[in-house]
């Protein structure tokens, strides 16, 4: 069964229970050493739907260290490594419910099987060598932040106070840079792709108000109706605007962003956020096949949690890290004790945010460290106290460290737009957001000034981070697309080569795109209705580089 599918029976009240197995005379028991008490509980009911685990995971590090340099290679060494590694290992077990006509779902981005099975089979599954444990399925929350108090604006030009206060747009206006280029990502409870602040930085959007959705968008729940984005509950299309909104209330305006709905409701079913961590890995179309590493975002934003302590998430962020995906999260809203971070934030492999108010004091309800292993958590604090950005039919103002970690992945949109070099390198990027943060001392629960588990490295600071990445030496490209001698804008310009970037073109017919990487590309101008045009041409480091492509209604395709 495809790990895609759309339509779930599945109760509400079986989420908030974990769905668990045990077998009841007559039937054969399984294993106890392998099954958990609750799914040997819940077989009592004749059938239950439970995780298999099984023995070992894929070493997605070493996939990538192996692959070429690029984020798109090793995007997509990581990726057959793991399908390579689950197909191996689950062959028997897929075998035997395959047999059993028993409803499954393998997973690759863990080596885990979704079952639904009776006592019997249940007691085959758990007497396979390979199988580790027979696991409950759980939740985890998208916590519903609470309402908070409009801030005045503290710029010109309707900047929220949040905007303002980590200055991003001091990286707007003195360094020219609004994120174009990189793809941001969230799993969340959907977005409202028509929203006025986001339909343009879809990357779904194309010129003439063409939509497709096809690997930029993926509804793990089912719950949206028919194949166009949806949120119902707001609270994804808030985080989304904090990162791409166009009008002041976001931190990278020019970024495109795609997303995933891991969250049917305030719940987030663990087996969604596992299809939703692999789509993010591989995006599908809408038919859940056709996986392209190559169209993976350069960051995740996870505004969601778990309060107990498991490893059931990290093989996820191991693989996102392995391919160059930035894997944010916030750290949780239940503070103000020590020791409250959530899963995943907790994990070494993540980056968390804590949350201030606009007098940069920490908010009580904000999660403290330290993280496992006793690490740093958060590891970076950011506004997250009255905060407003876009919600389906409007505008609305929340609370919490979900507003607060899509500011850093934002920013970190803005330091891989500044430095290609620098994109897909996690831990150097952690580095620099964590150098260039304003220290804010808070030792109550253990730290120092510079560095605790209250503010993290201290409070984001956009500009700062923008400032501190490696100067390189890059190119600008400015072209025109004409059709019989008149400019011809809405045309989509798609440039190829070390970097890959989309633009439209303007009214005049004209495009710009600034901080390429030198080497040679290939430039193709697409219309409906017209002819494509493709031209190649080199990038020179500290030059600007014109072309000029011809689009026809008739006849073959030109170049200028």
């Amino acid at each position: 069964m495809s790990p895609h599918l759309r339509r779930r029976t599945r109760a509400l009240a079986g989420l908030l229970v974990p769905l668990a197995l045990i077998s009841a005379a007559p039937h054969a028991e399984p294993g106890r050493d392998k099954v958990a008490a609750a799914v040997r509980d819940d077989l009592k009911d004749g059938t239950a739907t439970f995780f298999v685990r099984l023995r070992g995971e894929a070493d997605p590090a070493s996939a990538a260290a192996r692959a070429p340099a690029t984020k798109a290679a090793k995007g997509a060494a990581v990726y057959a490594a793991m399908t390579g590694y689950a197909e191996r290992s689950q062959a028997r077990l897929r075998e035997l419910l395959t047999e059993r006509n028993a409803a499954h779902t393998p997973f690759w981005i863990v080596n885990a099987v979704k079952v639904t099975a009776d006592p019997a089979l249940a007691a085959e599954i758990s007497a396979l060598p390979e199988v580790a444990g027979i696991e409950p399925i759980g939740t985890a929350e998208a916590p519903r932040p609470a309402p908070g108090t409009r801030q005045s604006l503290t710029a010109g030009g309707g900047v929220e106070w949040n905007i303002d206060r980590i200055k991003a747009p001091r990286v707007w206006k003195k360094l020219r840079n609004r994120g174009e280029g990189i793809v941001v990502a969230t799993i969340d409870s959907g977005v409202d792709f028509e929203h006025p602040e986001l339909a343009a930085q879809y990357r779904g959007s194309h010129p003439g108000g063409r939509v497709e959705h096809d690997y930029n968008w993926f509804d793990a729940t089912g719950v949206c109706a028919g194949s166009a984005p949806c949120d119902d509950l707001g609270h994804g299309t808030h985080v989304t605007g904090i990162m791409t909104g166009r009008s002041g209330i976001g931190v990278a305006p020019r970024a495109e962003w795609i997303a995933v709905r891991g969250c049917e409701s305030a719940k987030c079913a663990n087996d969604f956020l596992l299809a939703a961590g692999q789509w993010i890995l591989a995006p599908t179309d809408l038919d859940g096949r056709n996986p392209r590493p190559d169209l993976a975002p350069d960051i995740v934003n996870n505004s969601w949690a778990k309060a107990r302590r498991d490893d059931w998430y990290r093989p996820v962020v191991k693989a996102w890290v392995a391919a160059g995906i930035f894997p944010m999260f916030a750290n949780g809203n239940t503070g103000p004790g020590c020791d409250t971070t959530e899963t995943p934030a907790r994990y070494v492999e993540s980056h968390s945010a804590g949350s201030f108010d606009v007098n940069d004091a920490l908010m009580p309800e904000s999660s403290r460290g330290p993280g496992e292993n006793g690490v740093t958590k958060p590891d970076i604090a950011a506004p997250g106290v009255d905060i407003r950005s876009s919600v389906p039919g409007g505008y609305f103002v929340w609370t919490g460290t979900s507003m607060s970690s899509p500011h850093v992945a934002a920013t970190v949109a803005l330091m891989w737009s500044a430095a290609p070099a620098l994109r897909g390198d996690i831990a150097a990027t952690r580095a620099l957001l964590d150098g260039t943060a304003v220290d804010t001392p808070d030792t109550g629960c253990g730290g120092t000034a510079a560095d605790n588990n209250a503010f993290g490295e201290g409070r984001l600071n956009a500009y700062a981070a923008v400032r501190s990445v490696p100067r390189e030496p890059l190119g600008t490209l400015h072209g025109t697309i004409t059709t019989h001698g008149r400019p011809l804008p809405g045309t989509e310009v798609t440039v190829t080569g070390p970097l890959s970037r989309t633009v439209d073109t303007g009214r005049d017919g004209g495009f710009s795109l600034r901080r390429l990487p030198p080497g040679d590309y290939q430039v193709t101008a697409y219309k409906p209705g017209y002819a494509t045009a493709t031209t190649k041409l080199t990038i020179k480091a500290d030059r600007t580089t014109t072309t000029r492509l011809r689009l026809r209604t008739d006849g073959p395709r030109g170049l200028g």
